[in-house]
């Protein structure tokens, strides 16, 4: 995916979600947020962590460690 595209947070978040199926392994349940920047490949800190925000307020995920260092897909993300 490329930042090169007007993305809205929304969209983005979905896509997080879909990353963090597609990264973990099955028996895994929280990701590391740095797998996740390195498979949506997008340099845009702030974005990644608006679409995380975004998606922890809509119950997709949750978020682990203060700052957030992993997440954890929860049922109801798309």
């Amino acid at each position: 995916m490329s930042m090169n595209s007007p993305q809205t947070i929304e969209t983005l978040a979905v896509s997080v979600c879909r990353a963090v199926r597609n990264v973990r392994e099955d028996n895994q349940a929280w990701i590391g947020i740095d797998c996740l920047n390195e498979f949506l490949r997008i340099d845009d800190a702030q974005m990644i962590d608006a679409a995380l925000a975004f998606a922890s307020a809509k119950g997709w995920l949750s978020l682990g460690g203060r700052p957030a260092h992993s997440v954890l897909l929860n049922r109801n993300a798309p």
